[in-house]
């Protein structure tokens, strides 16, 4: 059992380590040399858990997903109106990214390694779905409009903020995510939801950037 434990802590110790890199430098400039000094682990300990620098960077995108599922949870598990729930979403991910660093980089390789496919999960189809299926609550709860289609508007929303943290990567300005995420809802709020509730949601949107930390 204390093997057991100390391998848990390792990999753990390289995970932590290979995100904070993989967040720095990017999939293609990291080097393993560099994971095993943050990680303060020795390159035997490295290939006991991974093979590879591919299969470390799949490892990392694994676990982010994890983390991911988990912070959309209990929105999806509570009371929470839907469409209230897709915003929070939106604005929990992006302060997981900032301070998660397992879940930032998550955000990284799956963009920069091409084929983001794992050997057990789908990232985006993870988060698209998410967001499909709160999509049709907030139909049939009369948030969004009843000619919305749930299917386009949940992946619209993926390509939207994952292109916001693509740009907020390549610019070096991963700190404007949550206004740029408020600045996305302001303009689409008039298309998703009728007249009477824009001014509604804009304030829903600003309560939510007060608890979004900032690094």
């Amino acid at each position: 059992m204390a093997t057991q434990k100390r391998a848990e802590v390792t990999r753990r110790a390289l995970l932590h380590a290979a995100a904070e890199v993989f967040t720095r430098r990017g999939y293609a400039e990291t080097k393993l040399s560099e994971v095993l000094t943050q990680a303060r682990v020795t390159k035997g300990a490295l290939y006991f858990h991974y093979t590879s620098k591919e299969e470390l960077a799949r490892a990392v995108i694994e676990e982010g997903t994890k983390r991911f599922t988990a912070v959309c949870t209990p929105y999806l598990a509570s009371p929470t109106p839907a469409f209230e729930a897709m915003i929070g979403i939106s604005f929990v991910t992006v302060d997981a990214a900032l301070h998660d660093p397992v879940m930032g980089a998550t955000f990284r390789l799956i963009t920069e390694m091409g084929d983001y496919r794992s050997s057990e999960t789908d990232t985006f189809a993870t988060w698209i779905t998410t967001y499909q299926l709160l999509a049709r609550r907030a139909i049939d709860e009369g948030d969004l409009r009843e000619d919305t289609d749930p299917d386009a508007v949940g992946q619209l929303l993926v390509e939207l903020f994952a292109g916001a943290r693509l740009l907020a990567t390549a610019t070096d300005t991963p700190a404007t995510l949550p206004t740029r995420t408020a600045k996305a809802w302001d303009l689409l709020l008039p298309v998703l939801v009728t007249t009477p509730k824009i001014d509604y949601f804009r304030q829903f949107v600003t309560r939510r950037l007060p608890t979004v930390r900032l690094p």
